[in-house]
This record gives C-alpha cells, sequence and structure tokens, in this order.
C-alpha cells in the first residue's frame, strides 16, 4: 500500500509553504508534547502513599514508564530541532536534507508508537488523546512532505 501524492496543502496553499507551516506547527506540538511528558514524568516519580503501598512489581513496572517516558521527551526534542532543521531545508530547497529528515521521521515514528504502546495503560486520558492527535498530525506532515518531494524531483521518483 502507497502513500497518497496530494496536489495541494489543505486543498488550497502549495506544497512548498504547506511543509514551512506543517514543520513550524509541528515543531511547536511536539515542544509542547515533550513539556506534557516532562510533566507526567515528574507525577509518575514522585512517591506517594498509594505508592509506598504496592509491592515491588509495580514500582518496577513504574521505573520502566519512567525510563521509556524520559526516552522518548530526548527523542522530542531531538524531533523539536530537526523540524526546525527542516523548515530550513524547505526554504533554502536543500533535497538532500529533507530526504534524510524523512529517514529520520520514519525511525523516530517507529520509536514513538512502540514507546506510547508500551506506556499506553499508564498514562492519564488528556496525554493518550495528546500522542494520539500528535501522531495522527505527523501522519498528515509525512504525506506533504512525500508530495513535495516528488513534486520537486523531475522524474517523480524519491
Amino acid at each position: 500500500m502507497e502513500l497518497p501524492v496530494l496536489d495541494k496543502f489543505c486543498f488550497i496553499f502549495d506544497l512548498r509553504t504547506g511543509c514551512i507551516v506543517m514543520g513550524i506547527i509541528n515543531s511547536i506540538v511536539t515542544f509542547i508534547l515533550s513539556l506534557l511528558l516532562i510533566n507526567f514524568a515528574c507525577n509518575i516519580r514522585d512517591p506517594t502513599e498509594a505508592q509506598m503501598k504496592r509491592d515491588d512489581i509495580d514500582s518496577g513496572m513504574s521505573s520502566v514508564v519512567y525510563t521509556i517516558v524520559v526516552l522518548l521527551v530526548v527523542l522530542l526534542f531531538v524531533k523539536f530541532l530537526l523540524d526546525l532543521v527542516f523548515v530550513y531545508s524547505v526554504y533554502k530547497e536543500k533535497l538532500g536534507l529533507m530526504k534524510k529528515y524523512c529517514i529520520f521521521w520514519i525511525i523516530f515514528l517507529v520509536l514513538f508508537i512502540i514507546g506510547f504502546l508500551k506506556t499506553l495503560f499508564h498514562l492519564d486520558a488528556g496525554y493518550v488523546i495528546a500522542q494520539i492527535m500528535f501522531l495522527a498530525e505527523n501522519l498528515y506532515y509525512i504525506v506533504v512532505i512525500r508530495s513535495y518531494l516528488i513534486s520537486v524531483n523531475e522524474d517523480g521518483v524519491l
């Protein structure tokens, strides 16, 4: 199954403008999600009476969840910086940098989904909704990027 190729961003704007707008929006959303996950990590690390009464298996699991959340925060900060580099590469039309960003994005997406699925049942509903919206926005973002790269290449192949 192949990803769709778009002609316009949101059916109105050209793809270059869409990549720049989505890059800026994605960097802001990535930064906000990383702040939310930092908040969650601080809350999960805060020992309460209920956690003190739990057995060692649950405290060990919260330690694993805490580690995964910290790794997700590090990944999100790296993605935030690379989103800004991507906006620069679209603005200057550096195709090699955009292709490398797409490779990073795919690796990031796989790692993020694995971490999200591992911590899914330990997160509050607000965090889950924020992460699902983040994934949906990123899926549309990769379709826009791929469509822009195909439109820029004369032979129509990535």
